[in-house]
């Protein structure tokens, strides 16, 4: 009985962990009986059959990983612990990452890892790395010197590796199997499969699943897609205006707060005139996935996420048909400024194979690149006031050089933790229901500062380029205390199917007797083009903003940009409208958003 008590607590804490799971996520399904839907960690395959994932596959594949690390170590008193260690961490990180991010975790998030650290407080930082040094440096204290004692647990150990091995190396087989095991992607909701199927089990049906897909992208015949005919848009162009386009981290709006009591104004009177140019569009993140947001408006696209959990971090440089890409081949100028680090989501590459051909960083990251932004702060983010000053000088510059111009600016400040300089930006909005120290409270005394430099940057880069085209939007809504838990708490008014990724955004240019709107991150390219052309674009092509396109198409078009601006394929044939040539594109589900 003893030798069993390690593995039967360990049990028992991952099924405690997986019962709660979207308690703290604010999920109440998970805890209301509906036979048509998985109920906890049940599937019901019929009404008279019941199924539990979790004890058939997921728990003796975890028991095994167990094993091998608790026999690996001689019998000490916290071995159990110790071996126990990175199963647990695996599951509550699983979870917590949902409550903050409302987005389920995968093996390719740990690329990420970088950036998450970058954007941690020190304290956070040293914690991860301290962590992990410690457990590193306990289990190898604590690990048996024999050979012949190191047999059995390195057996166990090869058996556990056997499943992430193949879900790598040979992801279609590996999906096989597993389907034929009742183990399948859940199409409709990856949180419904990390329920059902169980985190460990998961991450490997993800991750084999990517892979799957890139050897058939790899496949394709290379294709090119008309609607991003540059010659199109050349024939359509006639003003060639120039095109601001700013990205706000977390620009969240107080007033859609509507459990919150204010008693001061959110933003000060200058914003007003603003709130007249507000529009919403849904953004493909929550809390967190900035180059999602960015990848979506600057290429026309949803970020599927179908081999990347980033697709910024896949891209290698080379040209993709993105917006920038279109523009600089009608003779525009594209240039970004991006006031964070280069490799912040592997921005660097990733802006070139959009189609940037200047990016500027702060002088703190810069190293030798030239660039205009000057901040030489390594540990804040710069104020939005303070890039935008700087960015409205080198507009005037721009303006001089007798070219169009595309001019993109990425803020990062609003960032969580919301840390603020009180001594610049004291306390500006009286407000009722929420503590002074939480996330919530210093992120809405940001956005009154924040509003106050938006509208005055606005009001001066239209007194300098008066019949250019304007579009400032938030990239995602920021996680705040606990996730979209806070935003239901205090009833935030921006909410679709109950998620929280409606983002407020503003235009200020042309106007149009039939603008339409775009309702989605990924809308805006065409309603940019659409805009800049007067509408004649639209009437050659299919513009996502006024016509709905088809999942088929929208993925082959995707395809296009990833297999171009990865480098996975060089010579694109043509593509026809609606349809892709070559090996069947990867199967994906119809984004719920089109």
């Amino acid at each position: 009985m003893r030798a069993v008590l390690p593995f039967l607590i360990l049990s028992l804490i991952l099924l405690a962990i997986s019962l709660s799971f979207g308690l703290a996520g604010g999920i109440d399904e998970y805890f209301s009986f509906n036979p048509e839907l998985p109920f906890l960690l049940l599937v019901y395959e019929s009404l008279d059959q019941v199924q539990v994932y979790f004890f058939h596959h997921e728990l003796p594949f975890l028991l095994l990983v167990y094993a091998a690390l608790f026999y690996l170590m001689r019998p000490e008193t916290w071995r159990a612990v110790i071996a126990a260690m990175p199963i647990i961490v695996l599951y509550l990180g699983m979870d917590l990452y949902y409550v903050f991010m409302h987005s389920i975790f995968k093996l390719d998030d740990l690329l990420l890892l970088p950036e998450g650290l970058i954007v941690s407080p020190i304290w956070a930082r040293i914690g991860v790395v301290a962590g992990i040094f410690l457990w590193i440096a306990a289990f190898l204290l604590a690990l048996r010197r024999r050979p012949r004692e190191l047999a059995l647990p390195l057996l166990l150990l090869l058996l556990a590796a056997a499943p992430p091995i193949a879900a790598y190396t040979a992801p279609k087989h590996f999906l096989e199997i597993a389907g034929s095991r009742g183990l399948n992607v859940v199409p409709w909701s990856d949180r419904w499969t990390s329920a059902c199927m169980g985190r460990a089990t998961s991450l490997l049906l993800f991750a084999a699943t990517k892979h799957k897909a890139m050897a058939e992208l790899a496949m394709q015949t290379p294709i090119d897609d008309p609607d991003r005919n540059p010659e199109i848009l050349r024939a359509t162009l006639q003003d060639a205006r120039n095109i601001h386009i700013l990205v706000l981290e977390s620009f969240l709006d107080p007033e859609r707060f509507t459990g919150l009591k204010f008693r001061t104004p959110t933003a000060p009177p200058e914003f007003k005139a603003m709130r007249a140019k507000m529009h919403v569009a849904t953004s493909p993140v929550f809390g967190g996935g900035t180059a999602q947001a960015e990848f979506e408006l600057l290429c026309g696209v949803p970020a599927l996420e179908l081999y990347t959990s980033a697709e910024f971090n896949m891209l290698d440089g080379a040209k993709a048909p993105c917006l920038p890409s279109v523009l600089a081949e009608v003779g525009y100028r594209t240039v970004a400024t991006q006031s964070y680090k280069p490799d912040f989501f592997n921005s660097e590459k990733a802006y070139r194979s959009l189609g940037f051909q200047e990016t500027n960083f702060p002088t703190a990251f810069a190293g030798s690149r030239p660039t205009y932004l000057q901040y030489d702060d390594t540990e804040h983010y710069i104020f939005d006031g303070d890039l935008l000053t700087q960015n409205l000088a080198y507009v005037k510059k721009l303006m001089t050089g007798g070219r169009p111009f595309l001019n993109y600016v990425l803020g990062v400040y609003g960032h969580l933790p919301h840390d603020t300089d009180l001594k610049r930006f004291p306390p500006k909005v009286d407000v009722v229901g929420v503590g002074k120290n939480s996330q919530t409270y210093l992120a809405i005394q940001q956005f009154y500062y924040r509003a106050e430099a938006v509208a005055d940057y606005l009001q001066k880069l239209r007194e300098i380029d008066p019949d250019s085209l304007i579009v400032i939007t938030s990239d995602h809504l920021p996680p705040l205390d606990g996730g979209p838990r806070v935003y239901k708490n205090f009833g935030y008014s921006l909410s679709e199917n109950g998620e929280f990724k409606q983002n407020i955004w503003f235009y200020d240019g042309p106007q149009h007797k039939r603008l339409a709107w775009p309702d989605y991150h990924y809308e805006f390219m065409d309603f940019i083009l659409d805009v800049l052309t007067e509408e004649r674009i639209c009437k050659q092509v299919v513009c996502k903003n006024r016509e709905t396109w088809t999942s088929q198409k929208i993925t082959a078009s995707y395809n296009n940009i990833m297999s171009l601006g990865s480098g996975i394929v060089r010579r694109p044939a043509t593509l026809m409208a609606g349809a892709s040539s070559g090996a069947a594109a990867p199967a994906v589900t119809a984004d719920p958003r089109l």
